[in-house]
């Protein structure tokens, strides 16, 4: 038997009645696990076998595949699960998370970030908008391609003023010398002092972040596109996010 501290990333459906799952654990990282009967409708895995479920999973192992035998949940965030922005939010750093995860060979401080990440728009204590932001934030600064702030990604010289120029091909600001010759967009300095704060906040220090959801809302947007720019990931997720935002 084997025990592991973990959330589910995502689920995918299996034979008749099964699902397999995608776990994350703070100790060895990216599981995936066969929940047999897990589709049936008084099945004890149904409750456990869902995106989100947050606690200790028991396993056994036969030919070198895990099977889910229970799991004491200790969290269920229910308030997420009740709340379509902050569900979608959620959708967004489970998707992240579970692409890193192929090729990460750290895990505790992302599980931490994405864990208190979670629990912080539980509780209401960051929107689903600032929750997202800071899960991005932490993630671009874990994988060492934070961008350059306050310096030209192309020169080095020092930048500043209230709109910034952002190339996302070449990692950061730009200074008025180099964004003739670069392709840039126009991003609010408040967006990126932002962003700096939330790369800089530790897990634990999750609840006490204050950015202005306006500024939230461009450090998500920013970051989606530097993603793509910088590990080429595309979040399936994110189009759902941005249809409800667009809704409001």
């Amino acid at each position: 038997m084997e025990k592991h501290y973990c959330i589910v990333l995502r689920t995918t459906d299996y034979k008749d009645y099964d699902k397999i799952l995608a776990l994350f654990s703070r100790s060895h990282g990216r599981i995936d696990a066969q929940a047999r009967g897990a589709r049936r409708l008084k099945s004890e895995f149904g409750p456990i076998a869902q995106p989100l479920a947050c606690g200790e999973f028991e396993f056994y192992k036969k030919n070198d595949k895990l099977f889910l035998t229970g799991a004491l949940i200790r969290q269920e965030f229910y308030h997420i699960q009740n709340d379509y922005d902050k569900y979608m939010s959620a959708c967004v750093m489970l998707e992240l998370t579970d692409k890193l995860l192929q090729n990460a060979d750290e895990y505790e401080d992302l599980f931490l970030t994405l864990i208190y990440a979670l629990f912080a728009m539980e509780q209401g204590k960051l929107s689903y908008l600032q929750a997202l932001a800071y899960f991005l934030a932490r993630v671009v600064e874990m994988m060492g391609i934070f961008p350059a702030i306050g310096s030209c990604a192309v020169c080095g010289s020092p930048v500043q003023g209230p709109v910034a120029a952002f190339s996302f091909e070449e990692g950061g600001e730009i200074c008025p010398q180099c964004s003739p010759h670069v392709k840039a967009v126009k991003v609010p300095r408040s967006v990126l002092l932002g962003l700096i704060i939330l790369a800089n906040t530790k897990p634990k220090e999750a609840n006490g972040i204050t950015l202005e959801e306006r500024d939230a809302r461009g450090v998500v947007k920013l970051l989606e596109r530097y993603l793509d720019a910088m590990m080429e990931i595309k979040l399936k997720t994110m189009k759902c996010f941005h249809t409800n935002a667009e809704r409001k």
